[in-house]
């Protein structure tokens, strides 16, 4: 039997206790024959959600309780940061906690394309929820115009216009040690915004590739609520009322499907361990 690679997955959280029990429920549910290492990392969460976290002993929890809300998104980068570089595991797996997982073959997507050379140090998918046509042209243009600039002033040319899309860190993963040993950072750098595209970007800059799984084969597996956190937790609207009112009415529909409601009643999910 050929060994299964260790991966761990790191999850940031606060105060998102619904869909954090939701989504570590779908892991455990559909991860059997992937070897897990499952890293939350709590950012000053003071509801009941922490103590629910304190409970599940198949999880690795790092608590940061000097953390605060506002210091968002910059608290979910490093805690990427932290797991990268307190993991032993080959991949590293970038999650967020409005994703749940609906397959037991989820993770073979990324690890397809990711184990296709060795050049290439991440794997993943765009945005699962197809964009505006004129919003997508729009983005093509700005990035042709970013990457003549770039080309201009002897930067590299940008990650969208040279590349193509950069796998999104709702799901994400990562040749671990190629991130340890340049020093990169999910913190925005070198004029990077954060987060998936600053790590993309420099791990091009060194001269990797991406993987990319499409997002049709990536939504066989997975749903990721875009913005979820926005209708459930009162702290972190988004800016327009339509996108608010927008959210809500996908998370309310989400959370009525029958399989939603399958994992929020199966409590046997949260004292399982993954085997050795």
């Amino acid at each position: 039997m050929v060994a299964r690679p260790k991966i761990t997955i790191c999850i940031p959280h606060w105060q998102v206790g619904r869909y954090m029990t939701l989504c570590l429920r779908s892991i455990r549910k559909h991860s059997l024959k992937y070897n897990l290492d499952v890293l939350v990392v709590d950012n000053g969460s003071k509801d009941d959600s922490l103590a629910y976290l304190r409970s599940l002993g198949w999880i690795r929890l790092v608590e940061r309780p000097e953390e605060v809300h506002t210091n968002w998104p910059r608290n979910v980068f490093t805690a990427w940061d932290y797991a990268v570089r307190h993991s032993d595991a080959p991949y590293f797996v970038s999650m967020h906690s409005d994703v749940f997982i609906k397959s037991d073959h989820w993770l073979d997507p990324l690890l397809r394309e990711i184990e296709r050379s060795p050049s290439v140090a991440a794997s993943g998918a765009w945005k699962l929820e197809l964009e505006h046509p004129l919003y997508r042209w729009q983005k093509h243009v700005l990035g042709y115009t970013t990457a003549q600039l770039k080309t201009l002033f002897g930067r590299r040319r940008a990650i969208y216009w040279q590349q193509g899309h950069y796998p999104r860190d709702y799901c994400a993963m990562y040749r671990r040690e190629i991130i340890a040993r340049h020093d990169l950072t999910f913190l925005g750098v070198n004029g990077y915004s954060g987060g998936s595209h600053s790590i993309a970007q420099q791990l091009i800059d060194a001269g990797y590739q991406m993987g990319m799984v499409d997002v049709r084969e990536m939504s066989q597996h997975l749903v990721h609520v875009a913005h979820g956190t926005a209708a459930i937790v009162p702290e972190k609207p988004l800016n327009h009322r339509r996108a608010q009112k927008k959210v809500e009415r996908k998370v309310a529909r989400l959370l009525s499907e029958r399989w939603i409601k399958s994992l929020e009643a199966d409590a046997a999910l949260d004292g399982l361990r993954f085997a050795a």
